[in-house]
């Protein structure tokens, strides 16, 4: 948790090999665990990461056949990333008069659903109000909401495809996206203004701006286009990928059978996205409603599709909600050596705990010890579940290690959002954090380290 303060002197209290931050200003008099300790990036799979929108002319001057030829070359371009969720994603305006949407960045999920818009992509017709079409982007398609990953560092890249003079200005609407750290490359086709096309585009103008005489010299182009754009995207070969990552599931008979199914989907599609392995990341899943169930440990599945199997026959076991003794049985069943736990070798510990209602337990302080160990609880909260209770299980801040929403089915739309909180946290801490240090020894058998931030 980010509990440094440049007014207020904190102390690190090395406990073990697990971290413990303790201060005389801290709300309650208690020592909360750390991140400081932990490694450098986990759970990074990924070839490329890269979120890019593209701006299309639709205005009447490019014809239907040579709108043609603009399909193929969306349908190339995209289909030489690596799209997904947690990878490439692709977004899609066409404008003439006015801008419209085709599809978010969060729309699509995969590469074949969104190859399939392009190649029935409708065509617009219009004038060229390409001004306006830049603004769109920014307000509509460069946000949160539409499934921007700018707050998480991911790049964030705009390709302007248009024929012809734009019939507004571009270039202070073209300065606002550069401003909020948007790549912008134009590509003109046939009569389109070259000015125009400077004044839209990063420089060097000769890596961000191209020229093509006619629309079917576009398909010619996509490879050095390509080739342009990769140096955009962050490859995940700079990171570690290694984290063990534990579910704890609610069984409980509140959820019902229909909900459970979109808990398994969720649990897919999250492992989907990992790079799963004995020295990459290892997942472990435990089931709870009276009692908690073991269905797989750390240690027991090493590959991806093993994993999946077993997730896709997960039983539904219904009952109680003993929440507060299903996180202890994470603690002595899970986070363990003997279960697969590479705690010893500074590898992140992370839980994941959805739940739907009130534990029929006391969870605090069992969560309190599962941290003091080392392990980072996320928390999701779905329906009537009791935010306030979630709160004394997860680590703080709780905007980014709490989550909370409707119902089951929004558990798909959460998967994004989870995971880069999870490996932005890590990398937060492992480029960011800074100290001034002055060691102790009070007592004996602690070591104490006073530190003040920069």
């Amino acid at each position: 948790m980010f509990i440094l303060n440049t007014q207020r002197a904190l102390i690190l209290t090395l406990h073990g090999n697990v971290l413990l931050c303790c201060s005389p200003h801290l709300a309650e008099p208690v020592c909360e665990l750390t991140d400081a300790a932990l490694p450098s990036l986990p759970v990074c799979t990924q070839e490329a990461v890269a979120d890019i929108v593209f701006l299309v002319d639709g205005s009447w001057s490019i014809g239907t056949k040579n709108f043609e030829q603009v399909r193929q070359f969306l349908y190339t371009l995209v289909n030489s990333f690596d799209v997904g969720p947690n990878h490439v994603r692709i977004g899609l305006v066409q404008y003439s008069n006015t801008p419209r949407t085709e599809f978010l960045l969060n729309t699509y999920q995969s590469k074949e659903d969104i190859l399939q818009y392009i190649s029935n992509l409708p065509y617009k017709g219009g004038g060229t109000q390409t001004g306006l079409g830049l603004d769109f982007m920014l307000t509509e398609h460069f946000v949160e909401g539409a499934g921007s990953r700018a707050r998480y560092g991911v790049p964030q890249i705009a390709v302007v495809i248009t024929d012809g003079q734009s019939q507004d200005n571009v270039e202070p609407h073209a300065q606002q996206l550069k401003s909020r750290g948007i790549i912008l490359y134009a590509i003109g086709i046939k009569d389109a203004d070259e000015a125009q096309l400077r004044e839209i585009a990063n420089e060097p103008h000769d890596q961000y701006v191209y020229s093509v005489s006619d629309f079917a010299a576009l398909q010619g182009l996509s490879q050095m286009f390509l080739v342009s754009t990769h140096t955009h995207t962050h490859t995940c070969s700079e990171y570690s990928t290694v984290a063990d990552i534990v579910f704890l599931v609610d069984g409980s008979s509140s959820i019902g059978i229909d909900n459970f199914q979109e808990v398994r989907q969720f649990l897919r599609k999250f492992i989907e996205g990992l790079d799963i392995g004995a020295d990459k990341v290892r997942v472990g899943l435990a089931q709870y409603s009276n009692e908690p169930h073991q269905e797989f440990l750390l240690k027991d599945h090493m590959d991806k599709q093993s994993l999946l199997a077993q997730v896709d026959n997960l039983p539904y076991r219904t009952g109680g909600t003993a929440t507060g003794k299903a996180i202890s049985f994470l603690e002595t069943q899970y986070f363990t050596a003997q279960a697969g736990s590479r705690a010893d070798q500074r590898v992140p510990q992370i839980a994941i705990v959805i739940t739907d209602g009130d534990s029929e337990d006391d969870v605090i302080a069992p969560a309190q010890q599962l941290r003091k160990q080392g392990v980072i609880i996320f928390g999701i909260g779905v329906g009537a579940a009791n935010m306030m209770e979630l709160q004394g299980v997860t680590n703080r801040p709780h905007e980014r290690f709490l989550f909370s929403i409707d119902n089951y089915q929004a558990l798909q739309r959460l998967i994004d959002t989870v995971y880069f909180d999870l490996t932005f946290l890590v990398e937060q801490i492992s480029k960011r954090v800074s100290f001034h240090i002055i060691l102790s020894t009070k007592p004996a058998n602690t070591t104490h380290i006073y530190f003040y931030s920069d």
